[in-house]
Parts: structure tokens; C-alpha cells; sequence
């Protein structure tokens, strides 16, 4: 059953800060509990005072994180409300519109900056795809099992390798991440460093409101 938010969510001066615009974007970053306990964490959407994030640690409201975001690095952030695995998060200091630009800058090119091509190939699993493929749709884990009537923890197994759906699953959650079944159960074909590059170039571009022309990718090896 989902644990919905204390008071802390419905002040006054929460409810002025969520008119910040929130700029939304699947992001995956690392964070650290108080206990100094790493964190994956999922982020959702983010503006200069909160974010939305999904993370599978034991957290309620009013605990503390911090979040690895980009151009800022280590951001502290209270927790307001949870509903299951899905946290909302109030930063302690507003962060700074380019903070917001570089998230959604990260986010456009993949989520991770990772530009070694034999990385997938060589660990890519259903799992891997899986989770990969819900980051960029925006889903969380609770959506995913709520459309297909799985508790979120069958979908965090699913996402670490501990079990596979069966397969009269596939068709619906294929169907739900907008792509065909083969792309979540057969093994992805290695992409070529200049389809790499040409793809990050549109994606960067797509993300700074510019033509890709404009965009130049130096790989120093």
C-alpha cells in the first residue's frame, strides 16, 4: 500500500515552490543516504527547488539525500512525500538554471554519458534493456507493474536479472514501451562509433534548440 505524504507537502511555501517550472527528463545519477549508503536513483522530472525521483532504498518523509547532479555535483534534498518507491524531494538551496540545462543536456544523450561502444554489447541483458528502455518512455517501475497487475518488486527483479516475465507479458510490455518484443528479448547489434557520434550530435542539438551542424564532438582516446 503506498505511503502517501505527511503535512510537510501541503505548506504554503512547498505549494509556491512547485510553481517552479519542472523540466521533465529520465535521468539516472548517483546519490548517498545520511548514512553515507549509495543511492541509485531515477530522477523524473526536476526544477530549481524540488525533484521527482524513483529509488528503491528504505526512505520516508523527511529524510535527507543527496543527489550527483550534473554541473553541481552533490545536491542535499528533503524528502516532502512518497508513494511507494517514487519520492517527492525539496532541495535545501534552489539549484542553478544551467544545473537544469546540463540534466537535460545528459538526459537527451542517454541518460549516462557513455560513449564506449562495446560496453552494451558485451553486458546487455533483458534486464538492462528493460530498465533502459522505462527510463527513456519516463515510466516508473509502479507504473510498469500497475499496467501489467505485477507488484513493483517482480519489475525490480526483472530490471536486476533475478527473474524474466513470462511470456504472455512481453507482448503487453513491449506494447507499453513502444517498441517490438524483439528489441527487449534478442541481443542488440554493436553500434558503430560514427552512427554513435551522429546520433548524440542530433540528440545534443534536438536538446540546445540548434540545428546539428552546430554541434562539434571531440573524442580524445
Amino acid at each position: 500500500m503506498a505511503t502517501m505524504a505527511n503535512p510537510l507537502s501541503h505548506d504554503q511555501a512547498a505549494s509556491s515552490k512547485r510553481r517552479h517550472t519542472r523540466r521533465s527528463l529520465p535521468l539516472f545519477v548517483q546519490g548517498r543516504q545520511n548514512s553515507g549508503a549509495t543511492l541509485e536513483i531515477q530522477i523524473f522530472n526536476i526544477s530549481e527547488t524540488g525533484v521527482l525521483v524513483e529509488c528503491e532504498a528504505d526512505l520516508a518523509a523527511g529524510d535527507s539525500i543527496q543527489l550527483d547532479l550534473p554541473h553541481a555535483g552533490m545536491v542535499r534534498a528533503r524528502i516532502v512525500w512518497t508513494s511507494g518507491s517514487v519520492l517527492g524531494c525539496q532541495f535545501d538551496t534552489p539549484v542553478s538554471a544551467a544545473t537544469l540545462s546540463a540534466a537535460q543536456l545528459q538526459s537527451a544523450v542517454g541518460g549516462h554519458l557513455n560513449l564506449d561502444t562495446n560496453d552494451n554489447a558485451s553486458t546487455d541483458h533483458f534486464g538492462a534493456r528493460l530498465q533502459r528502455l522505462r527510463i527513456r518512455k519516463g515510466l516508473s517501475q509502479m507504473d510498469i507493474a500497475a499496467h501489467l497487475g505485477v507488484s513493483a518488486p517482480s519489475i525490480s527483479g526483472w530490471e536486476k536479472g533475478r527473474t524474466r516475465p513470462k511470456h504472455a507479458r512481453l507482448d503487453a510490455l513491449a506494447e507499453l514501451l513502444g517498441v517490438a518484443q524483439s528489441e527487449l528479448t534478442e541481443e542488440p547489434e554493436p553500434e558503430g562509433i560514427q552512427e554513435l557520434v551522429e546520433r548524440s550530435r542530433d540528440l545534443i542539438a534536438r536538446a540546445m534548440s540548434t540545428t546539428p551542424d552546430k554541434v562539434h564532438i571531440t573524442v580524445e582516446l
